[in-house]
């Protein structure tokens, strides 16, 4: 509660500086797309703090003080809390949550890290490094904004956000599809790389590929769109209702024709000037060839595809399907319907 308090003395205090000294802002109107990424500010006025505000924190501040803590009763009980303490000390389970339906799964450790390695074990999609490939990346992307600052394709708000100076460690796990097999689920790969090094970067690539997935014709934001779209066709009595899935999809995107997709499309549209399609693409290619984790010791690579995990890899895996179907349907002629599109 402290901490909350704090914040608001700091909003109120923004709110009266700002009131006070409104911002200039210089116009950014140009030849290229911006973003609103930036780092989040730590600016505290303290001279804003006047005494209505000092009096309201220390009349709050009594009233936490009078709220007694040993009242707080916990809605578990004594044997509750000593068996999930076992549970997160017991080395021989893996607790994890379920890849759909929102249960909570528990392996066991072998069987967990039989199923990571049969997929890390991989050599079309995942090879093992000799150590740590984290500074001789970092040499790269930092070349990489650093021209694209150069150039102006990104601002000097989207530059200090996208530089990490200390990335962390993208970490590799799975989750148990048991809606699949309950007894021995297979494995979802994911890449956990929050704060990683091609975290934000691809945070900024996707922002810019979005609107273009929001326009492909099969676009369905969500199950109440679709039957939303549902509702709209005039349903024949020769019609066939057919849907189809994508094996693996994400690692099993082939780099080079993913990223020809994307230029494909964004060419085609010619909303954005050449060196700023230019600078999407080589990002993309930038992430996808050096997307490496760590797992059990290990760094490892994939050399296929793109992870489970990383921003930008839906809008890349929406605008390569939609390149493929196109033609498709195109070819079908009177004898395909796309609902999304009706």
């Amino acid at each position: 509660m402290y901490i909350d308090l704090q914040r608001f003395k700091r909003t109120l205090c923004l709110k009266k500086y700002f009131q006070k000294n409104p911002i200039e802002r210089e116009c950014t109107a140009g030849i290229y797309q911006h973003t609103e990424l930036k780092e989040k500010s730590h600016f505290f006025p303290r001279s804003m703090i006047s005494q209505e505000i000092s009096t309201f924190e220390k009349m709050v501040i009594q009233d936490i003080e009078k709220i007694k803590g040993n009242n707080k009763r916990n809605n578990l009980t004594a044997n509750e809390i000593k068996a999930l303490r076992q549970l997160t000390e017991d080395k021989e389970i893996i607790v994890k949550p379920a890849d759909k339906g929102g249960g909570t799964v528990i392996l066991s450790t072998i069987y967990y890290e039989e199923e990571a390695y049969w997929i890390l074990n991989d050599q079309t999609t995942y090879k093992k490094l000799k150590g740590d490939p984290t500074l001789e990346m970092k040499e790269k992307f930092d070349e990489f904004l650093d021209r694209g600052y150069a150039l102006g394709v990104i601002n000097n708000n989207e530059y200090k956000y996208m530089k990490i100076s200390h990335p962390g460690r993208p970490v590799f796990y799975h989750l148990p599809k048991i809606h699949k097999n309950s007894m021995k689920p297979p494995a979802r790969p994911i890449v956990s790389g929050i704060d990683s090094m091609s975290s934000r970067l691809s945070e900024y690539i996707d922002l810019l590929l979005q609107p273009y997935v929001n326009k492909t014709a099969s676009h369905l934001k969500d199950t109440l769109n679709i039957l939303q779209d549902l509702e709209k066709t005039q349903w024949k009595e020769h019609y066939i209702l057919v849907t189809s899935d994508v094996s693996a999809l994400y690692s099993n995107i082939p780099h080079i024709e993913g990223i020809t997709a994307v230029k494909n499309i964004l060419e085609r549209t010619n909303s954005l000037p050449p060196e700023q399609i230019d600078f999407i693409l080589e990002g993309i290619h930038l992430i996808l060839t050096n997307n490496y984790f760590w797992f059990n010791e290990d760094f490892y690579l994939q050399v296929k595809g793109n992870a489970m995990g990383t921003k930008f890899a839906p809008s890349f895996a929406n605008l390569f399907m939609a390149e493929w179907e196109e033609p498709l349907i195109q070819k079908g002629g009177e004898n395909v319907i796309n609902i999304s599109s009706i």
